[in-house]
């Protein structure tokens, strides 16, 4: 079940026509699955990125791979997603905020995105 939570997301996206910016200011859309903590940000303009952290995940440099068993950054443009790699994630868990991190990489798509940022704030009475 998904909830909107406080928080953020942002990126550069560089395309053969220049670079776009990418920003989510009004909370996060936040679902846990059975292997995995999702973060999504919509910026209602047909683009979004979607951060899937594996349970028990904790904070550190991460390399984006094509694995189940790594952190996943998607972004998502139209019928298209596209997972960042290769790539990296610098991630903080805990702390005040329940997730933060920096992202960088290019997608499947070959579009290069960085600059990439976000933050879940913690749960209200958590």
């Amino acid at each position: 079940m998904s909830t909107n939570r406080s928080g953020h997301m942002s990126a550069e996206v560089i395309t053969t026509d220049g670079s776009t910016q990418f920003r989510v200011t009004d909370g996060l859309n936040f679902y846990p699955t059975l292997n995995a903590h999702c973060i999504e940000a919509d910026n209602g303009q047909g683009a979004a990125f979607l951060v899937y952290l594996p349970i028990g995940i904790q904070s550190g440099s991460f390399s984006l791979e094509l694995s189940g068993t790594t952190p996943k950054v998607i972004h998502v443009t139209g019928n298209s997603e596209a997972e960042l790699y290769p790539g990296t994630l610098e991630l903080t868990v805990g702390g005040d905020a329940e997730f933060a991190g920096r992202f960088s990489g290019t997608d499947a798509n070959g579009l290069q995105v960085s600059n990439g940022s976000f933050r879940l704030e913690n749960q209200a009475g958590a």
